[in-house]
């Protein structure tokens, strides 16, 4: 009979093999790998290096890379397929940023182009904006919306009839190993402080040795992020060449790196890991951590575990 380690691994290691239908979407053609994250949140940024690192394990590398603040659309030419970043960005939580505008923009404006958004948890809080966003996608005969959970689905099968339910792409990292000269003990406590914090997390009475998240994680990394975002928008503003982009672009991904490996050795430190945050959770499966997954403001986290990992003895979950 295998351990709860050996089950787990196996289930890991499907859910990676799950995103392996992308490659029938992308069927070889250039592509544009758009909307990449420019910040401090973790667990984006462990979605765009499993992305990558799921580009390079089939030979793939995009024709241009971007963030949706540095991204052109006139760049597309007519054989490109356009991939949008996963998440959990689909939606009006975050619209002020601009990641839906752009999904929209493209959308509307390319309809002989292939559209691929990778796995996303959809969230609006406005129907009216939902309807509006939905009719806009509706027009476009070729766009594909995979999606991390159940509740997503149904949602993007009013925006299209290409809905595939895949799992976060950050799975195409596993496994992470920790340093072994580093002793874990104790658990961590890894608790949201933006719009999706769970009200009630702050006070649950949980046996932590420490509690933090992503931007304390980050710390004074935030200056060079941000030295990183004006670079790139005065390098757009300027009309860089795409041999410059990819320069910026992948200096960004080799410093995201390192704030990802802090991560890793924070996690590495302890032996059980609590979480509010989705990829707290998703973060501890590839390191084969224990955790015990809470819910975000909307569930989108207990979602993707009923969709996803609950199968594993490794994960638990806890209504607070």
């Amino acid at each position: 009979m295998n351990s709860p380690i050996q089950q787990h691994a196996f289930l890991m290691n499907t859910l990676a093999g799950e995103h392996e239908i992308l490659l029938g979407l992308l069927r070889g053609r250039p592509f544009h790998y758009v909307d990449i994250p420019v910040h401090g949140n973790i667990g984006d940024l462990l979605i765009m290096h499993g992305t990558l690192a799921f580009f390079r394990k089939h030979g793939l590398r995009p024709r241009i890379t971007a963030p949706a603040f540095a991204y052109d659309p006139g760049w597309i030419r007519d054989d490109d397929v356009i991939v949008f970043h996963g998440g959990g960005n689909f939606g009006d939580l975050y619209s002020a940023y601009g990641m839906q505008p752009l999904r929209e923009q493209v959308v509307a404006s390319r309809p002989q182009n292939t559209i691929i958004v990778l796995p996303q948890s959809i969230h609006f809080s406005s129907d009216a904006e939902r309807k509006r966003s939905a009719t806009i996608f509706r027009q476009h005969p070729d766009v594909h919306i995979c999606v991390r959970d159940f509740n997503s689905y149904k949602i993007a099968s009013d925006f299209t009839d290409h809905v595939y339910l895949l799992p976060d792409m950050a799975h195409q990292l596993y496994r992470i190993s920790a340093d072994p000269q580093l002793p874990a003990q104790g658990a961590l406590r890894i608790s949201r402080t933006d719009d999706e914090k769970n009200a009630l997390m702050a006070d649950a009475e949980l046996e932590v040795l420490a509690t933090t998240d992503w931007p304390q994680l980050v710390g004074d990394g935030e200056k060079s992020i941000e030295r990183f975002r004006k670079t790139m928008r005065i390098a757009h503003k300027a009309g860089l060449s795409h041999a410059g982009n990819r320069l910026l672009t992948d200096s960004w991904v080799r410093y995201s790196a390192k704030l990802v490996d802090k991560a890793i050795e924070l996690f590495g430190c302890h032996e059980h890991i609590f979480t509010d945050r989705l990829h707290g959770h998703i973060l501890a499966c590839l390191m084969d951590k224990p955790n015990t997954v809470i819910d975000n403001s909307y569930g989108k986290n207990s979602t993707y575990v009923n969709a996803w990992t609950v199968p594993s003895e490794l994960v638990s979950q806890q209504r607070i």
